[in-house]
């Protein structure tokens, strides 16, 4: 069997797909980067991708469940099954690139506690970076006077491997070059991010003296090349639980081979340092009123801080917020739905950028659930009601249409199925579970929290009303909550004004509760 010529649209990139090999694995070898939630093994739709020109081999079984006659009539497929039978021209559409810059907004990032004190003064330029699951935030700081010069947002080209950590993990320990696929993924991200800081502000990147990166246990141990198969079993211990400092030649990264990287210490197997880099920028220490920190993400970490004292649990609440495991779903990127109202029959809706629809995003799904609890056309229990008006059976799945196929940019009607409904209330539990273990472990009632504070890119997004409404969080007046942005990456950019002390901080296991994890809305 012969080898084959893949043209990548609209990049225009060229590629040779091996014999046997598939559409994904294809990109994958050739740094062309296509979202893959599932990693791969054709259990989710985040791959897809339309054949403008060639022949491919037939529908697998897993397309044939994911995708509809009409899409596949129209040359959708899904890249993780799909091999080429001759030379082909490949459309990636953007919610499924990733490639462009994802819809953040780093503006709203804030220092929510007062000035420290003095920084000590140093010469040069210092890069601070937050190495999330699925995005990756950096930021250039003069370190004399710790102004940021230039900032920059991208995503974690990681994700063709998987869009969680469980399923990096498990890519990682079998066979052993997977492992070092990670770390290269993610040193030649953190090498890409300082040459656009470094553009971004006019200077050359070796004059970067220091490099601080905060990130979740997995993500630190896979760029480091530790071993991860620890993370994978209980009882879920890192590798390493100190800060490391390693030179950025012996870490990999070649565009300032000079500095020095210092990597945030971890809590715990799924409390890293990107939570701590969190705490520290809130002022966790000195809250001295029961307050949740909320870190909202494909991994959430939540802390209650109250009088000194910071207690700390992780929740896998996975990828839905990004658009994962949802038939429509996308991420937060230009072309996505992330606002929706029903309101006298109708739906209506917002697009990230005003374009026409090409999915539907975290927020999006959010409110759109809430919209359905609100118009009786979900039950308490998540279950659609099939003879609202609005309901209709598509694939043999309850579904609502949110967007018709004469406005959406694939031609497809955009719809909420039945099982989106069950991936947002797996998702929300995890989160509403993971508050209710560190306040009855406190033995604190939800009314006596006076604070909650969201943080993350994702949590500048969501409607608090509509996460309220859906019961991921508690029913509190809305001048307790406050939406801080990336704090993960402002603990990271000015840590040791932040915390100067070691960190002393308790980890609570998450209670297995099927109501809990089910309950009502």
């Amino acid at each position: 069997m012969k080898s084959h010529t893949i043209k990548f649209m609209p990049s225009g990139r060229e590629a040779i797909c091996k014999a046997g090999h598939t559409l994904l694995d294809c990109a994958r070898d050739n740094g062309i980067a296509v979202s893959s939630v599932c990693g791969g093994k054709g259990k989710c739709r985040s791959c897809k991708v339309r054949i403008e020109k060639g022949v491919l081999t037939a529908p697998t079984s897993n397309e044939l469940k994911r995708l509809s006659n009409s899409e596949l009539e129209r040359g959708w497929r899904l890249s993780c099954q799909a091999k080429p039978a001759g030379d082909l021209v490949v459309y990636i559409p953007a919610g499924n690139s990733l490639t462009s810059t994802p819809a953040f907004k780093e503006e709203l990032i804030v220092k929510i506690i007062p000035d420290a004190g003095g920084r000590r003064p140093r010469k040069g330029y210092g890069v601070a970076i937050d190495l999330g699951t699925t995005k990756i935030a950096g930021y250039l700081v003069n370190l004399c006077d710790g102004s940021i010069l230039s900032k920059h947002a991208m995503a974690n080209p990681q994700d063709v491997y998987g869009d969680d950590v469980i399923s990096r993990v498990t890519y990682a320990m079998s066979p052993p070059a997977n492992a070092k696929r990670l770390e290269k993924s993610a040193t030649g991200a953190i090498d890409d991010m300082m040459l656009f800081l470094s553009a971004g502000a006019g200077c050359q990147p070796v004059a970067i003296a220091k490099v601080a990166i905060c990130g979740n246990t997995a993500m630190h141990h896979l760029v480091l090349g530790l071993p991860v198969d620890q993370l994978a079993r209980a009882p879920y211990l890192p590798w390493v639980k100190d800060a490391v400092n390693i030179s950025a030649k012996e870490l990999g990264l070649k565009s300032a081979p000079g500095a020095d990287v210092y990597f945030l210490p971890n809590i715990g197997g799924y409390v890293g340092g990107d939570h701590v880099a969190v705490l520290a920028a809130t002022g966790a220490l000195n809250i001295k009123v029961p307050t949740l920190i909320v870190d909202i993400g494909t991994n959430t970490e939540i802390s209650l801080a109250d009088a000194g004292n910071i207690t700390s649990v992780s929740c896998a609440s996975g990828p839905a917020f990004e658009g994962g495991h949802i038939k429509h779903g996308i991420k937060a990127s230009p072309g996505a739905i992330d606002k929706i109202i029903i309101r006298d029959g109708k739906v209506k809706y917002r697009t990230i950028g005003g374009g026409r629809p090409e999915g539907i995003c975290g927020s999006g799904m959010l409110d759109a659930v809430a919209q359905m609890v609100d118009n009786g056309i979900i039950d308490s229990s998540g279950r659609m009601d099939k003879g609202h008006p609005l309901i209709h059976t598509q694939a043999g799945q309850s579904a609502i249409l949110i967007a018709g196929r004469d406005r959406s940019v694939d031609g497809e009607d955009i719809v909420i199925t039945q099982g989106d409904i069950r991936e947002l209330q797996l998702a929300k539990a995890a989160i509403r579970t993971g508050i209710d273990v560190l306040l009855k472990s406190a033995d604190i009632a939800a009314p006596d929290v006076k604070r909650i504070i969201i943080a993350g890119t994702f949590g500048n997004y969501i409607d608090i009303k509509s996460a309220i409404r859906v019961g991921m969080l508690p029913d509190l007046p809305a001048r307790r909550f406050s939406q801080v942005g990336n704090a993960a990456g402002a603990g990271t950019e000015d840590f040791d004004r932040y915390c100067p002390q070691p960190w002393d901080i308790k980890l609570q296991q998450p209670m297995h509760d099927r109501e809990a994890l089910h309950g009502n809305w």
